[in-house]
């Protein structure tokens, strides 16, 4: 059952005050919610592949054509889905925290967009 608006905002509110508090705590319980939320999808994706094969497989011995295809989506949806995740990971680790919402450039203080920013905010000034 979802949390009501108010609920939300005192549990954000308390999560805030915890992250203030202790950092410390805050960034280990956050690690560890990463780690399980990565073993988790990497066996999700694992799983999906097996499946996908063995789907691919049972089509091509019975000469189902569709349960192969249905199998060969399942297998690049899968992989998909890890490179997503790894993705996510890596640009976690590189930066601290999660990816935020506007990308991995606004996340990164030296990334592309604000180099190109920086480049284009010069260029004008010096007009």
């Amino acid at each position: 059952m979802p949390l009501s608006d108010h609920e939300q905002r005192l549990l954000d509110e308390i999560e805030q005050a915890l992250y203030a508090e202790d950092p410390k705590f805050a960034a280990s319980v956050r690690s560890a919610r990463a780690r399980t939320r990565t073993r988790r999808s990497a066996l999700l994706c694992v799983v999906g592949v097996l499946v996908g094969l063995a789907l691919v497989l049972v089509g091509l011995i019975t000469a189902i054509v569709p349960l192969s295809v249905v199998g060969f989506v399942l297998v690049v949806g899968a992989c998909g889905y890890a490179v997503q995740v790894l993705r996510g990971r890596n640009s976690a680790a590189a930066g601290g925290s999660a990816p935020s919402r506007g990308g991995p450039a606004a996340a990164r203080p030296g990334g592309l967009k604000s180099r190109m920013e920086d480049r284009l905010r010069r260029r004008f000034d010096s007009e």
